[in-house]
This record gives structure tokens, C-alpha cells and sequence, in this order.
């Protein structure tokens, strides 16, 4: 390829990364933050801010152990310079995501082509997970780029063999995965040393290579011990006993947050999860995985080496008691790659009747899918009663239909360009309504938001809240203030009781509970807020009540 093809194709990517970033800094201002990992972030890093401690997470002023330190920098980062909203708190996410899409696109340039490069960066943008957590203000699309970053020069070093400053750039870029993101930083590891003993063409070689990524694997771990004893040190070793012990052993072994169960029962977990995170590119997985069975899709390190990637991670995530969607996203990368490589297989190759079969099968996943959530979409707003939900919903759900349709019917055809045109055009304009028809109504059914905003208005700063009953945290981040977290009536009513002026927030319900045991209390409504909670999955009317005045 001439240096003036290759400047050509970078613009391209470049290009279309700038598309890609300015979708998803224009999507992360749409809605405030979703209860409840959002608002913890976004809160632990304005008490970083204010409290000036940049070395330990605090969440509602005590310890916050739940994620390491870098986050939380970068966020008190784009915070400062952006101020307190939604776009600083999601802004790296979205940084991130663009980052990880170019990093996707120079690995399938690498190990397949420009073509399927470019592709894979379109298909990792607009599926659905990373859609999700491009635009939410977590860790994950933060830790991604990292990963993928040690992965990509890995792919290089298989190709010429390891040289040590890519020993110790994935070192480097391993311990800024650990410091985002704990343990999940290094997964790259697993992947390397079975790829490389799959590779490997004798023992010697492997030896050789795993000690290389056994270095790589020290100096991350020596980058994320820079931080994590200083921190430990400072909370007299409570930082890494909740760390390690709650947030690593215990999800690794025991389903915490309701998340994970019986292990036969949840073994499967991750299949539909794929199917609908990976949506609508999943439609290209089943012909991609039997290309690379046949090694037709590319040469043999590359398939082993994707494959690795993909299985040895869902194998490992799925074996973790605890369960979330987003533990896998890191195979999304590699996911991309495959279906971009199965697109410009089946455009470049006459197809065999067992290859159309398999290419076929993709709309046996594809399919049920898309009309279910489409079917869901146009359904639904006859069930929820939301206002102006109807329209948004119906049209968001015939553009699904109509998609998944042609898309299927072009596959059935072998049309595969056709329907990765109409897929990647379907979802953009399945976006429109979503984005500003469905999702202002989402915001009007919010209950935190604008109770924070009218207690702020109506009550001095330094007046204490406490909740009793509600205890999403995205109320700390828009109060800006620590709550006070009552556990039972008889703390509501020692709380109401003080002479001194005090707020509290608690479900109607809840409150007429009180009353019917205790009395009337003598408090004065602030506010007064009906909607849905939706991290309960239930309606809720929310009071605000003003104590201890006059």
C-alpha cells in the first residue's frame, strides 16, 4: 500500500472518529444521570474536588472504595473545566469510546485490512452496549481504550516479535486500566499468554513470551500499587480490605446487588446478553465465526487470536458469581472485528451453499430480536400511561420493524452491503425520535431532579437532608450535599422532632405510615414530585418536608 493510500485511509478513520465524537458529545447532554452507578461517580468526584483529597474516593463524606482512582480524576478534570453538569460528568466516556473505536479500526487494518478496519469501527460505535456505556458517566468506556490499547500493541508484537518498549507500553497501559478499573484492567493477560501458547511453535517460544507478558503484567501492577498503598495507608487499611475483599472477591464469588444466582441457572447469561448488546451487528456473527472456523476470514494469528479474545473472556465473566451486562464488554472489540471481516468476506467471495447457510443463520438471532423490541416499543405506551410517550415510542418501534426486516430479507439474498447499509442507516435514524421525542419524556417522569433543584431554591445549604426509603444517590449529586440515611420510624420521627431546621425526603406512602402510628407531624411541604423509580422499577410520589421552623 502507497504512503498516499495509507494517509487516505487514517483520514477516513479520522474523519469518521470525528463523527462519532461529536454524536456522542451531543447524546451525553440529553438526559441527567441514571440512577445509580452515574451519580455515584459523578458526586465522589465534586467531593474530591471539594474536599481537595485526591488520593482516596469519598461518597456522601465517607469512604467510597467501589472503583480505584483514576476516574475519579478525570472526572474532578472535566468537572473544572466544564463545570458541574452532565457533559463533564460524561465527557471521558465519550472520549473514550471515540478512542477505542480508532484503536479498533488500527487493529483490524493490521490483521485484515483497511476495509474491515473502518467497518469495525462503525460496528463497535453503533451497537447497542457501547452506545450505553459510551454515554454514561462510568468507568467502563474509560478502562476500554487501555485494554484495547495493550491489545493492540500485543497484535503487533505477535506479528515481529516482542520488543521491550512494547513490553513496557503494555505494562503502562495496563496499570492505567487497573488504576480505572481494578482487576478488570489486566484481562488482556489471559487472552496473551493462551494466544501466544496457541501460537507458540515450540516451548522454548512460549517460555519466552509469557515471561515477557508476566513483565508486562509487573509493571502494571507496580503502576496501580503507586496509588493503592499510599490510599490504603491513609484509611488505615480499610480502602483495600473493602476494595479487594467486597468489590473483587466477593463479586467473583457471591452474586452481590441481586446480580448473578444459581450458577446453572445463570450459566447461559451472557448469550442473550450478546445478542442484544451486540444488536443489530449480530446478524453477521454466526457467518463471521464459521468463516474464521474455516479459516477463511484471515490468517491463522489473527483468527486464534480473535477467537481467544472472545472466548477465554466470556468464559471467565461467566464463571464470576456476580453478573452485569457490561462485564463483558471487553470481547465488543474483537465481536466488531469479526462481523466487519464477515461483511467484506461475503462482498469479495463467491459464497458456498454452506457459507450462505451460515451467514443465513444470523437472522435466526437477529430477527426475534429486533421484532421484539419493536413490537415492545409500539405496545407499550398503551400499557405504561406516560404522557407524550405514544408517538416517539410507536415511531422509534416501526423504524425497528421496518429495519429488521430489510436488513433480514437483504441477508436471505446475500445482499450483505445492502444490509450493513440499511442496519448502520436504521439505527441512526431510529436515534431521532429516541433521542428527542422518548427521552425528554423519560426526563419528566424523573422524580430527583427537580425535587434537588426546589430544595435548593427553598432551603439555605448548610440546613440538613435525610432520606428515609429512597435512597437513590443521583439526590446527593443534584442536592450537592451529604444526606443523612435513616433506618427505620422511629429515626424519622427523632429526626423531625429537632429544633433546628431539617429537610426530609420520603416516599407518600411511607410517610402516611408514620403518621398513622406517631401522628401528625409538624412539618411543611416543600415539594411534592409523582413519578417513577425506575432502579425499583415502580411509581413513587416523593415529599419533601421542611422541619424544626417555625
Amino acid at each position: 500500500m502507497s504512503e498516499k493510500q495509507t494517509q487516505r485511509i487514517w483520514l477516513t478513520a479520522i474523519t469518521l472518529s470525528i463523527i462519532i465524537a461529536s454524536v456522542y458529545l451531543f447524546m451525553i447532554t440529553r438526559t441527567t444521570l441514571w440512577d445509580r452507578d452515574e451519580p455515584r461517580f459523578a458526586r465522589a468526584s465534586i467531593e474530591m474536588i471539594q474536599t481537595r483529597n485526591y488520593l482516596v474516593p469519598s461518597f456522601n463524606g465517607q469512604l467510597w472504595a467501589d472503583k480505584p482512582i483514576l476516574v475519579y480524576w478525570l472526572m474532578s478534570l472535566s468537572i473544572s473545566l466544564f463545570g458541574n453538569n452532565e457533559f463533564a460528568c460524561r465527557f471521558w466516556a465519550a472520549i473514550g469510546t471515540v478512542i477505542s473505536c480508532l484503536i479498533t479500526f488500527a487493529i483490524g487494518k493490521k490483521v485484515m485490512g483497511a476495509r474491515q478496519g473502518l467497518w469495525a469501527m462503525i460496528i463497535l460505535a453503533s451497537s447497542v452496549m457501547i452506545l450505553v456505556i459510551g454515554t454514561a458517566a462510568t468507568a467502563d468506556a474509560i478502562t476500554l481504550p487501555f485494554i484495547l490499547g495493550a491489545m493492540a500493541v500485543f497484535i503487533s508484537g505477535l506479528t515481529n516479535g516482542f520488543r521491550y518498549y512494547q513490553v513496557i507500553l503494555i505494562g503502562v497501559l495496563t496499570g492505567f486500566g487497573m488504576l480505572a478499573k481494578g482487576p478488570i484492567g489486566a484481562l488482556p493477560f489471559p487472552v496473551m499468554i493462551i494466544t501466544v501458547w496457541l501460537l507458540g511453535k515450540d516451548y522454548k517460544e512460549f517460555i519466552k513470551n509469557s515471561f515477557l507478558i508476566l513483565v508486562s503484567l509487573s509493571i502494571g501492577i507496580i503502576i496501580f500499587l503507586c496509588w493503592a498503598i499510599p490510599a490504603d495507608r491513609a484509611t488505615d487499611g480499610r480502602f483495600l480490605a473493602v476494595f479487594i475483599g467486597r468489590h473483587v472477591i466477593s463479586r467473583a464469588f457471591e452474586p452481590m446487588g441481586h446480580h448473578g444466582g444459581d450458577f446453572l441457572l445463570y450459566l447461559p447469561y451472557y448469550l442473550p446478553v450478546i445478542i442484544g448488546g451486540f444488536f443489530p451487528w449480530i446478524i453477521f456473527l454466526p457467518g463471521a465465526i464459521y468463516a474464521v472456523a474455516v479459516r477463511k476470514l484471515c490468517q491463522r494469528e489473527c483468527r486464534i487470536t480473535l477467537l481467544t479474545w472472545v472466548i477465554s473472556i466470556f468464559i471467565i465473566m461467566t464463571f464470576a458469581a456476580t453478573k452485569l451486562p457490561h462485564y463483558i464488554i471487553f470481547i465488543w472489540p474483537p465481536l466488531a472485528l469479526l462481523a466487519a471481516g464477515g461483511i467484506v468476506e461475503f462482498q469479495e467471495n463467491l459464497l458456498s451453499k454452506r457459507d450462505e447457510k451460515w451467514l443465513h443463520r444470523g437472522n435466526w438471532l437477529f430477527v426475534p430480536f429486533g421484532l421484539t423490541v419493536g413490537s415492545a416499543l409500539i405496545i407499550a405506551p398503551f400499557f405504561l400511561k406516560i404522557t407524550n410517550l405514544f408517538v416517539p415510542a410507536i415511531i422509534c418501534g416501526i423504524i425497528l420493524l421496518f429495519m429488521t426486516l430489510l436488513a433480514a430479507y437483504r441477508v436471505h439474498r446475500n445482499q450483505v452491503v445492502s444490509a450493513s447499509k440499511t442496519l448502520l442507516f436504521g439505527i441512526v435514524l431510529f436515534h431521532i425520535p429516541y433521542i428527542f421525542g422518548i427521552l425528554p419524556v423519560i426526563e419528566d417522569i424523573k422524580v430527583t431532579p427537580s425535587m434537588a433543584k426546589t430544595i435548593n431554591e427553598m432551603v439555605p445549604i448548610d440546613v440538613p437532608v435525610a432520606v428515609y426509603e429512597y435512597k437513590e444517590p443521583s439526590l446527593n449529586y443534584y442536592l450537592g450535599r451529604n444526606l443523612q440515611e435513616l433506618w427505620d420510624q422511629e429515626g424519622v420521627v427523632a429526626w423531625v422532632r429537632q429544633k433546628n431546621p431539617a429537610v426530609l425526603v420520603i416516599p407518600d406512602d411511607e410517610y402516611e405510615k408514620i403518621e398513622r402510628v406517631y401522628g401528625t407531624l409538624p412539618g411543611r411541604l416543600l415539594y411534592s414530585r409523582e413519578g417513577i423509580d425506575y432502579s425499583e422499577g415502580k411509581r413513587v410520589k416523593l415529599l419533601a418536608l421542611l422541619f424544626g421552623q417555625e
